[in-house]
């Protein structure tokens, strides 16, 4: 990204006319804007979070209006404008309440960001599933659907049903967001050949081990998804799996700089994954460090086209 003489300066960005309004000695950054991907919004006074239990920062309710506050941490020049409400895996008989709910707060809620899109949750697994299916997508503002699938056993991946099931997306448009760990990878990749026409979004960039350090069977991993056209990678909750009491960035670029190499800026979105991943201000300055170093079309792409296109958000 080239560097600006002062603040003020008027710059392209993405097709439209932005201005740069944050500057430093070092480094000169224009106006990004990003669409939060990955946010779970919880709600403990009305559904149940077996995977919270325990974990002191996740108790309670963690809602839109602290997310917005959150959000505003941020460096200057960075701005969510909208974010998508991923499932929060509730129990099978809270999910279609889940996903009507945050439907319903999408419709009313003022304010910014603003829940643009709902990914419900759901049992693909199930031979009941084409009903469920066929009641989520009668909602507008579900795009996408996912089953956490780190705490299945690999023959849950290799189910023929499994795969039967995912391929039924593809009639409706909908997305599948695969949330896994990388030694499961090299099964998630048979799966999503499996299901040719099926949108697969691999969440938390596959949620590599970076406070442990280890690479190699992640990048094997990745780039074996990679192979596939019909997915893309979601930058988004490493700040949970890092080392807290050291710097973010320099933790994860060598990460980010394998998603990009293997799945390019045209297959990669943004995310934050609040509130699992607390530390939203860390996460935001990561970004703009990360992103900024990119070519201002290549920003775009990750920070809301590839988003808005995979999600179907226009």
């Amino acid at each position: 990204m080239r560097p600006f003489s002062a603040v003020g300066d008027t710059v392209v960005l993405g097709g439209r006319i932005s201005v740069c309004f944050a500057c430093d000695a070092l480094n000169f950054r224009a106006y990004m804007d990003l669409i939060d991907t990955h946010v779970h919004l919880l709600h403990a006074d009305l559904f149940t979070y077996d995977w919270c239990a325990g974990n002191v920062a996740l108790a309670g309710n963690h809602t839109l209006d602290d997310y917005r506050v959150a959000v505003k941490t941020g460096p200057a020049g960075v701005k969510v404008s909208s974010l998508i409400f991923m499932e929060a895996s509730v129990p099978p008989d809270q999910t279609e309440l889940e996903a009507e709910l945050f439907s319903r707060l999408a419709n009313r809620a003022r304010g910014t960001p603003a829940i643009t899109a709902v990914i419900a949750g759901c049992r693909p697994e199930s031979p009941g599933f084409p009903e469920q299916l066929a009641t989520l997508a009668l909602d507008a503002r579900v795009r996408g659907l996912r089953r956490v699938l780190y705490t299945q056993p690999d023959e849950f991946l290799q189910s023929p049903l499994l795969a039967e099931n995912l391929r039924r997306l593809s009639e409706t448009g909908l997305t599948f967001d695969l949330c896994v760990r990388p030694k499961q990878l090299v099964l998630v990749a048979d799966l999503i050949e499996a299901c040719p026409q099926t949108q697969f979004v691999l969440d938390h960039a596959g949620a590599p081990d970076v406070k442990g350090g280890e690479l190699e069977l992640w990048q094997a991993g990745i780039r074996l998804v990679a192979a596939r056209p019909n997915v893309a990678c979601k930058f988004s909750g490493l700040g949970s799996l890092a080392d807290p009491n050291q710097p973010l960035t320099a933790q994860v670029r060598r990460y980010f700089t394998h998603c990009l190499e293997c799945f390019f800026p045209e297959r990669m979105l943004w995310g934050s994954d609040w509130p699992v991943s607390a530390d939203l201000a860390a996460w935001l300055d990561t970004t703009a460090e990360l992103l900024g170093e990119l070519q201002d079309f290549e920003q775009a792409a990750i920070g809301t086209g590839n988003a808005n296109r995979i999600y179907r958000l226009n």
